[in-house]
């Protein structure tokens, strides 16, 4: 899965979360006279309704899988820069910007501790094929890598390898005609290679990430910040045939216009990501008392089920109307 792939699926976590908030409480704004309790979004409700079944699930597969992704694609992408025997290289993206990886005496030595790198988008535009996401917005901002120890020549394919590193997003912007979505947060993650199975495993954790969140509505600009705590999660990448199976964890809260939802999310059967789609495993959100399942229907649509107080709700979602859920 490509670097800028999966940075926009991190990006539309928030703006998937966003209109789903407005979605179900009926519009933009809110005002401080509101009851509380009628701006908080409960996942029991999807039971009966679908729109809400469509918004938690959309969030919770692109904040689960997407979260894991976009640090594990930073970092995979950082090891062809470090193995080029050139401390910094820079690449084109297909329709403009450019996205730059700068490394400290990495060269064909690889990375070492004690050593850190940057990978920075310069207006990058057109290398992201990302649900919901326009194909024109432009990702700018960076993430550093600092490295805390190695073992063996990091990015070889002849040999194994590891190293455990902390990677920080710095305002990694994304931008379309839609809205702005910001996001920050640090991870520590080790990184392993065996050169005999041709897999690279990831395992990483991180107190808190945040996005913070501004999206074109037609009653005007909606603001919102998503965090995502505690999370937690393990990526396998496999060469032959290319896949990224993952595991993850954490605690989602949403934030816009005086409304919340939160649910926390888990696999409990690791998901098999290719090309951006989710191919096989379970998603499972949770929040009071309510669980929302989400599993592959096909190459096309998935299937979510919410149980809630002796109550079910069964549902199949294209993938189409997920991406539409965002409206960029």
């Amino acid at each position: 899965m490509s670097l800028y792939r999966t940075s926009r699926s991190f990006g539309a976590v928030a703006l998937i979360a966003a209109t789903a908030v407005l979605g179900a409480c009926g519009g933009g704004g809110g005002s401080a006279s509101s009851n509380a309790s009628s701006n908080v979004l409960k996942l029991s409700t999807a039971v009966q309704s679908e729109p809400v079944a469509k918004y938690a699930g959309a969030v919770g597969i692109l904040s689960g899988p997407g979260v894991a992704t976009i640090y594990t694609s930073v970092v995979q992408s950082l090891l062809t820069g470090v193995t080029s025997d050139a401390a910094n290289s820079t690449k084109v993206c297909p329709t403009s910007g450019s996205i730059s990886i700068a490394a400290q005496s990495a060269g064909s030595a690889g990375l070492q501790s004690g050593e850190s790198a940057t990978v920075g988008f310069n207006q990058c535009v057109g290398q992201v094929s990302a649900p919901g996401v326009s194909a024109s917005a432009a990702i700018t901002g960076s993430v550093t890598v600092q490295v805390q120890s190695a073992q063996g020549k990091v990015g070889s394919t002849t040999a194994d390898w590891s190293y455990t590193a902390v990677e920080t997003a710095n305002a990694v912007t994304l931008t379309s005609s839609n809205g702005t979505t910001v996001l920050n947060g640090t991870v520590t993650f080790t990184m392993s290679y065996d050169a005999t199975t041709g897999t690279t495993t990831t395992t990483a954790s991180a107190p808190t990430v945040t996005l913070a969140v501004t999206k074109a509505a037609a009653s005007g600009n909606v603001t919102g910040t998503i965090t995502v705590s505690s999370l937690a999660y393990s990526r396998v990448h496999g060469t032959d045939p290319t896949s990224d199976t993952v595991s993850t964890s954490a605690s989602i809260n949403v934030q816009a216009s005086d409304a919340v939802i939160a649910f926390d999310v888990t696999t409990p059967t690791p998901v098999v990501v290719s090309d951006g789609n989710l191919e096989a495993g379970e998603i499972q959100l949770t929040s009071d008392n309510a669980v929302e399942t989400i599993t592959p229907a096909g190459a096309t649509s998935v299937a979510i089920s919410v149980s809630a107080n002796g109550q079910v709700g069964s549902y199949t979602e294209a993938v189409d109307s997920l991406k539409a859920v965002i409206g960029t």
